[in-house]
């Protein structure tokens, strides 16, 4: 299978675990993406109370907080995408070094240890080349997947962790608590657009 069509499956497959679609993984998938979720906002945050001890007012704080919030689950999913196209790459260049080790490996064998010599280094390069497919590309790509599934749809559950940036940027930009309608579309719509950069790069070959 190409690449694309590992990066979609495995996409797919994080979507619909993250959906509750697929049995037994339901519970786990959305505890790992929610722990994900807590990881990159507190890194954030952290940068952000940083600038905040630089003499940054309380609203400029909770408005780039809320950014952050709003972005970073999209774009450590692009990134786990850009991860699983590089790999592509990779295990091209992992094939070509473990066919040449033993090929320059033959030279110092008799005849007939040099063949089986060559022949291994052939069967171990078109091992990495299958297996990157379902045992990187796949997972890597069904993660972006699985933090989009649990991540957008907590836009409309203010009990959600996803809900939480729409108050503080309305109170940034506003001066006061509020979850307004138009504010919650606003932000959605950011927050779905490393997402789907994420899903067009998926699909280009």
């Amino acid at each position: 299978m190409g690449t694309r069509i590992w990066l979609i499956v495995g996409g797919l497959l994080g979507v619909a675990v993250g959906l509750g679609k697929v049995p037994y993984l339901a519970g786990a998938a959305f505890t790992l993406a929610q722990t994900s979720l807590r990881i990159v906002h507190t890194g954030g945050l952290t940068l952000v109370h940083d600038a905040a001890r630089h003499g940054a007012s309380r609203r400029v704080v909770l408005g780039l907080s809320a950014l952050v919030g709003v972005l970073v689950p999209g774009v450590a999913a692009w990134g786990l995408v850009a991860a699983a196209r590089a790999v592509r790459w990779l295990r091209v260049l992992l094939a070509l070094l473990v066919a040449l080790v033993g090929v320059v490996s033959a030279v110092y064998l008799p005849a007939g240890a040099a063949a089986g010599t060559v022949v291994l280094a052939l069967a171990v390069a078109g091992m990495v080349v299958a297996a990157s497919g379902p045992l990187l590309m796949a997972p890597l790509a069904g993660i972006a997947g699985l933090l989009a599934a649990v991540y957008l749809p907590g836009f409309l559950d203010p009990r959600k962790l996803a809900a939480a940036p729409v108050e503080d940027l309305h109170l940034a930009l506003l001066g006061r608590p509020g979850q307004p309608l138009w504010l919650e579309a606003v932000v959605l719509a950011v927050a779905a657009l490393p997402f789907l950069l994420a899903a067009r790069r998926v699909m280009v070959r």
